[in-house]
């Protein structure tokens, strides 16, 4: 399969450069993966497609300030760090893997100042630009004079309100260095509103790493070597959605990669803690999945093709044509997909493709 196959054309002026006024009142294109019918909504409609019975699985991990500036002490030149996952920790001393923005400047031992602060350089990674560094107190460190790492096609820095927009409601474990975007719009109303339809609303984990936003650089897809991401599914989540009645909702591709993980059967998954380097691309059978909120991606990811398994991939550049045409706000601050079986649910008749009024943006 040709990785080509997933391209399509992003104007830069449609990729969000910060988050709306006010979450919850982006736009939504309802996509019928069945059929291919579109519907133009918001994302505050999102209640109306649920249904009694439906488990909502949402990713509540919390994205750290991992984006730190330092000084290298033998030089005196300034470099950056961007902190992606601890190693390992003994006696407050902690081993990280990171990236150094700026690695021509360092040697190994070599020792990075941030503030009163301090990074020592252990060795390089094998993993590309990477390093193996020693702190103490990482999450401290971070928490005084880290920044927000915003993705690297939002053009300008970080702000305080990062710090609270570019996190979910319920964020809670402070592990990843993206967040998980697909419910950054999601409001308490919504989730009462969600709640008071029936269903049961249940959170997972996946730390999502720098590795989400990669393009697949291979020519063939099944070629490409994805990355690994650390998923935790509880005992007490994996008995909710095996006991679920109605339809199991994902929102975001970092959720239906956890939840696919741990199938074990058709509708069936098992408590689980540990990595996972599962690879969804068209021809993958979903046993877990059957609706998925999602943002619109980068041309070429490995998430374009995991909403083309998802939904067909004529389907997906389909609804992402029109997306553009309507002028969707694309990528993590953008607007969002709403992608299911549910035709009829959608007011569609005799194949007309329903048009509400768009919502405005900041």
């Amino acid at each position: 399969m040709k990785t080509s196959l997933f391209d399509y054309v992003l104007s830069k002026d449609l990729i969000a450069q910060n988050p709306p006024q006010k979450r919850g009142s982006t736009r939504l294109l309802v996509l019928d993966r069945s059929s291919g019918k579109i519907k133009h909504r918001f994302y505050s409609n999102i209640p109306d497609y649920v249904r009694d019975g439906d488990v909502v699985v949402l990713n509540r991990t919390k994205v750290m300030k991992a984006r730190l500036r330092a000084k290298v002490v033998r030089t005196g030149k300034s470099v950056e760090v961007l902190m992606l996952e601890r190693m390992s920790d003994s006696h407050g001393e902690e081993v990280w893997h990171c990236l150094i923005g700026g690695a021509k400047r360092v040697r190994i031992e070599d020792e990075l100042q941030i503030g009163s602060d301090n990074i020592v350089i252990l060795q390089r990674d094998e993993r590309e630009r990477g390093f193996v560094v020693q702190i103490h107190d990482a999450m401290s460190v971070m928490s005084r004079h880290g920044h927000v790492p915003l993705p690297p096609y939002i053009k300008r820095k970080d702000t305080k309100n990062d710090e609270v927009r570019y996190n979910t409601i319920f964020a809670q474990n402070l592990e990843s260095v993206a967040t998980p975007t697909a419910s950054l719009n999601l409001t308490e109303t919504l989730l009462r509103e969600i709640e008071n339809k029936g269903a049961v609303i249940v959170y997972v984990d996946l730390v999502v790493g720098l590795g989400t936003f990669a393009s697949v650089d291979t020519e063939h897809v099944e070629d490409f070597k994805i990355h690994h991401e650390h998923i935790t599914v509880s005992s007490a989540a994996a008995q909710k959605i095996n006991e679920g009645t109605g339809r199991v909702w994902a929102f975001g591709t970092t959720v239906v990669r956890t939840l696919e993980s741990v199938a074990v059967s058709k509708g069936k998954v098992t408590a689980f803690e540990g990595e996972t380097d599962l690879f969804i691309y068209p021809g993958f059978e979903f046993n877990i999945a059957d609706v998925l909120v999602t943002n619109f991606h980068m041309p070429g990811t490995s998430l374009v093709m995991l909403v083309s398994a998802f939904a067909g991939r004529e389907h997906v550049l389909h609804a992402y044509e029109d997306a553009i045409h309507e002028k969707y706000a694309f990528l993590s601050y953008g607007d969002s997909m709403l992608i299911g079986d549910f035709e009829k649910a959608l007011g569609m008749v005799n194949g007309t493709c329903t048009r509400e009024k768009s919502g405005t943006r900041a």
